[in-house]
């Protein structure tokens, strides 16, 4: 099986729903990483949001890369059932907006994010060799938030009381920085980015079911918000036949819920595993 490592860029907010409340104020929960609690999109979540943009255009190779397609009842015809060749994992938080007092925003991270990345790639990855003794630097850093922009020195993030230390001697190598699309990028202590997307610091939106003009439901969603970066992998068997068809410049797949009101569009892209 070979094996293929990609970005998910957020064109728009996005709500992959964990079917779970917080008995508070937010009703509609997103989903997260079990061990580290981080927003991510599970298998099942992200191959569903493919196969459906697979299906409106009318992909040659559904069943190859899917497995069984229903029948016409909507069912799935067990007696003639497959498993897909195509191997999906969750899609797990890469970078996250937020807001800052010297421009608009910049993208956060952390070292854990980075450790599981560079665990997860090929010993021959480029881009594993940039990030080893980039995290072995972190580690040597006694900072709370780190970034690579001298415009950004003592930049306030978020509404904490966090400000960002530009360190000379700590760059990013162009891998890094191809990873993260070049956007201005601020690493943060874990603690501290468990504290930034945790329930309550994603951003909430009401929503409203209106009848005869009136409201007969009102309910709070998170989200992620837009711009955010996940990566993910995929095993597939000899030559690739999907993600040459996902990586082209124009392809939107929606995933996750409200797509008809502009949630979870997304593009995807390589990351070079060789």
């Amino acid at each position: 099986m070979n094996q293929l490592f990609y970005k998910i860029k957020c064109i728009t907010n996005l709500h992959v729903g964990s079917g779970k409340a917080n008995y508070g104020v937010i009703d509609q929960l997103v989903q997260r990483d079990p061990t580290y609690q981080y927003p991510t999109i599970h298998a099942s979540s992200l191959k569903g949001g493919i196969k459906e943009y697979c299906s409106s255009i009318s992909f040659s190779e559904m069943k190859k890369v899917f497995g069984s397609e229903k029948g016409t009842d909507g069912k799935t015809d067990h007696d003639h059932s497959e498993i897909g060749t195509y191997k999906f994992f969750d899609a797990n938080l890469l970078a996250i907006p937020v807001r800052c007092d010297k421009q608009a925003f910049v993208h956060i991270t952390c070292p854990n994010i980075l450790t599981e990345l560079s665990e997860r790639l090929p010993d021959q990855c480029e881009l594993r060799k940039s990030l080893l003794p980039f995290i072995n630097e972190l580690s040597n850093e006694t900072f709370i938030a780190m970034t690579f922009s001298e415009n950004l020195n003592d930049a306030t993030i978020e509404d904490f009381d966090i400000q960002a230390k530009y360190v000379e001697n700590v760059q990013l190598d162009q891998n890094i920085k191809d990873l993260f699309n070049n956007y201005e990028i601020v690493i943060v202590k874990n603690n501290y980015f468990d504290r930034l997307v945790n329930d309550l610091h994603l951003p909430v939106i009401a929503r409203n079911y209106l009848e005869n003009g009136e409201s007969q439901n009102l309910w709070y969603e998170q989200v992620v918000p837009r711009l955010s970066l996940f990566w993910s992998t995929v095993l597939y068997p000899d030559n690739d036949v999907l993600f040459t068809e996902l990586f082209k410049g124009n392809v939107l797949v929606q995933i996750g819920a409200n797509g008809s009101i502009g949630y979870g569009y997304s593009s995807f892209s390589e990351i070079k595993s060789n």
